[in-house]
């Protein structure tokens, strides 16, 4: 997902925060916010040497070595669903998503919108070139953004909706008209796409688009390139000399890929990595307790949930689409044991989809319901749906019985957090199996919604629109970011008018509007707002930046360097 099935950001990672609203924090048309300068990392100047003497060695590269037990799906951007922050350090958007809650310029120095809100137009930096060498002015920004429309690039073409059209004025200057008005071109749309090299992706077909794989899909404009992917094993990336913002003062990032969070914490304290990029729980105490090891709890956009089949076609038992089974199985999710149990308490029992790290986009008029297994047994007793043959499970009027298949990926929290699931919906007279597979298995369920229960989490925007657009009907088509099936006229008038409304005020109140028919309907049963953790060697590293709630995020990972 982009936290997690179709992307998974992980990012973005894992929370309880208070902080303002995103509101007030999106930058204002005419000014112009300067990035951290990133201090280039210069070779000592040669000394002269007497003849016949051994010239002095070149330094050894700084490396920072990232344990993590999955690197990413593929290279391609047009279908990489996974590690944003990852993808981050290759690529550069207009518009860059800072700290958790701010939004700086990126490829674009400064930006202006007309009086009607239809006219955007971007100031782009000059000397800006692409891996490659090729430049990246206005007119190749202009290529990129027509060509991901052109193509509906999966990934991020869905950003574009409203834009009617984009020119190049000259080598300096992006227009961009918009069908509609927007409120979150800063804090949504220009975040996450990419601009890409028409020296690269001209002149290919969409199959050819598809199936392009290799490192020259890596090209960007970012502070890393690409150099090598060896899949289920290592990444490497090298600093890119022409970085616009200068060198980054880390040389070469090397992302090592483990098969279980046990063995990488290990690989920490022994320091063959530097840092972990999502350390679970469990593992917090073990790297607390050394001293060359700083261990990270930040606030995030990330959810865990469980998933409810809601497509009409999907393989579910038609109990599972009764609202009154789903406001049952609510009153029997334990999300005070899911926490302790599964996050060793390192979260806040979850409401909406949107977390309260969010600020007041959160509804918090949405009150959670507490664990209570006898009020689920009532509502299911007045629904119908009782235990005739005495065995504990319920049937339905027909006498079937309420046998519903749990599933999450094979990890040991995973594990935990199933027993705790199964054991609540048995008290109610629900079976409910727990299963773990491997994320392949998983994924390849969703084209045909052939499954009834999926734990899993996202790692979100910090604008809300993403995390409404995954409910929406057109994303349930393979490859689209409707992981639960779910589909409602009345949601989709909402979520298109919050998409147009530029009073902050007014979108908000939607947004509210929206949160609460999903907390009716209950695609999803949102367990946790969950802190990320994430933990570096301290005796070889430091300064890197917080505010992002993910130290590999590239605002924040570019003030990291190497401890002299």
């Amino acid at each position: 997902m982009k936290t997690n099935l179709w992307r998974f950001l992980v990012v973005c990672v894992v929370l309880a925060l208070t902080a303002p609203s995103l509101i007030g924090c999106q930058p204002q048309p005419e000014t112009t916010t300067e990035a951290p300068q990133v201090q280039p990392t210069e070779a000592p100047a040669a000394e002269p040497t007497l003849a016949g003497a051994e010239p002095p060695t070149e330094p050894e590269p700084v490396t920072l070595h990232v344990g993590t037990t999955y690197i990413w799906d593929t290279a391609n951007p047009t279908f990489g669903w996974y590690n944003y922050n990852l993808r981050n350090l290759i690529y550069d958007t207009l518009i860059e998503w800072g700290d958790i809650d701010t939004f700086e310029p990126d490829l674009a120095e400064s930006w202006t919108v007309s009086d009607d809100g239809l006219v955007w137009t971007f100031k782009i930096r000059e000397g800006v070139t692409f891996h490659d060498g090729t430049p990246c002015t206005a007119e190749e920004i202009a290529w990129s953004l027509n060509w991901t429309i052109e193509n509906e690039i999966e990934t991020f073409s869905f950003y574009l909706a409203n834009f009617a059209e984009v020119v190049a004025l000259d080598p300096t200057t992006l227009q961009v008209t918009l069908s509609d008005p927007v409120g979150n071109m800063e804090s949504a749309l220009l975040l996450f796409t990419w601009i890409l090299p028409p020296s690269v992706w001209d002149g290919m077909s969409y199959d050819e688009i598809m199936e392009f794989e290799g490192v020259a899909a890596g090209i960007g404009t970012g502070p890393y390139k690409l150099v090598e992917w060896v899949e289920g094993e290592y990444l490497i990336l090298e600093a890119f000399e022409d970085y616009w913002r200068g060198r980054p003062a880390i040389d070469r990032v090397v992302y090592r890929e483990f098969a279980t969070d046990d063995v990488m914490i290990q690989a920490l304290l022994a320091g063959d990595i530097d840092v972990i990029d999502m350390v679970p729980g469990p593992g917090v105490q073990s790297l607390e307790s050394a001293d060359t090891v700083e261990v990270l709890i930040m606030d995030s956009l990330f959810i865990d949930e469980l998933i409810i089949n809601s497509h009409e076609n999907g393989t579910q038992p038609a109990s599972l689409n009764d609202p009154q089974v789903r406001l049952a199985m609510e009153y029997a999710f334990d999300r005070g044991q899911i926490i302790t149990l599964g996050y060793l308490g390192y979260g806040e029992p979850a409401t909406t989809v949107l977390p309260t790290s969010m600020g007041d986009w959160h509804n918090s008029d949405i009150k959670p319901i507490l664990f209570d297994p006898v009020e689920g047994n009532r509502i299911l007793d007045e629904a119908g749906y009782l235990d005739t043959d005495r065995d504990g499970i319920r049937e339905d009027g027909e006498g079937n019985p309420m046998e519903y298949r749990l599933y999450a990926t094979d990890s040991a929290s995973n594990a935990r957090i199933l027993e705790v699931i199964s054991d609540g919906l048995s008290q109610i007279g629900i079976s409910a199996p727990p299963t773990v597979m491997n994320e392949d298995s998983l994924i390849g369920l969703y084209p045909d919604f052939d499954f009834d229960l999926i734990y899993w989490g996202w790692g979100l925007d910090p604008d809300p629109d993403f995390a409404m657009f995954i409910f929406t009907c057109d994303q349930r088509e393979e490859g689209g970011w409707n992981d639960s099936g779910y589909c409602n006229e009345d949601f989709e008038r909402m979520y298109e008018e919050q998409a147009v409304t530029v009073d902050q005020e007014e979108r908000r109140e939607l947004i509210w509007e929206m949160q609460q028919k999903l907390f009716d309907d209950r695609p999803y049963l949102v367990s946790t707002y969950y802190d990320n953790i994430q933990a570096y060697r301290s005796d070889r590293f430091t300064g890197f930046g917080l505010g992002c709630g993910d130290i590999l995020w590239k605002w924040c990972f570019l003030q990291g360097s190497p401890i002299e």
